[in-house]
């Protein structure tokens, strides 16, 4: 099930290798901050918190879905939506911020390709718990460091 992106490589001649995203569903709780964390830090934090709050308000509207028991079918109707807005998003961007959301985007594609893939409505719900914590980790060290965190260390 595909929607794709136009793909942004690294340069041709040397250079590292394309960025592939984070299992985020195979991570463990802690792990899964910290990745959050590591995240903003590093690329996030020049990206706009509306344009964060979106993707959030997005995967926040899933889970309650899952946790109010609606039907998973629905849940699936939603995931490819979230695929949309990260696309829209991420056309919105700028050069620079492009780079800098990119890791994200890809760590988000393939946590809904792999929870469109699952089979076990348990999994599904877990997955999708996953996700919500996931991204309420990068909203909150996404405002942390937007008002400074880390300076007075």
């Amino acid at each position: 099930m595909g929607v794709r992106f136009k793909s942004h490589s690294p340069p041709r001649q040397g250079g590292g290798t394309a960025l592939r995203g984070v299992a985020v569903l195979e991570l463990d709780y802690p792990a899964l901050g910290e990745y959050a964390e590591k995240l903003v830090e590093r690329s996030l934090r020049r990206i706009s918190m509306s344009k964060m709050r979106r993707l959030h308000q997005e995967i926040v509207r899933i889970r309650e879905i899952v946790v109010r028991g609606e039907g998973l079918e629905e849940c699936r109707k939603l995931l490819p939506r979230l695929r949309y807005l990260l696309a829209y998003i991420y056309g919105r961007l700028g050069g620079g911020e492009k780079r800098n959301f990119q890791e994200y985007m890809e760590t988000l594609k393939r946590t809904i390709d792999a929870l469109l893939h699952s089979q076990d409505p348990e999994k599904l719900r877990e997955g999708v718990e996953k996700l919500y914590m996931f991204s309420e980790a990068i909203v909150a060290y996404h405002k942390y460091y937007e008002e400074g965190g880390r300076r007075g260390r």
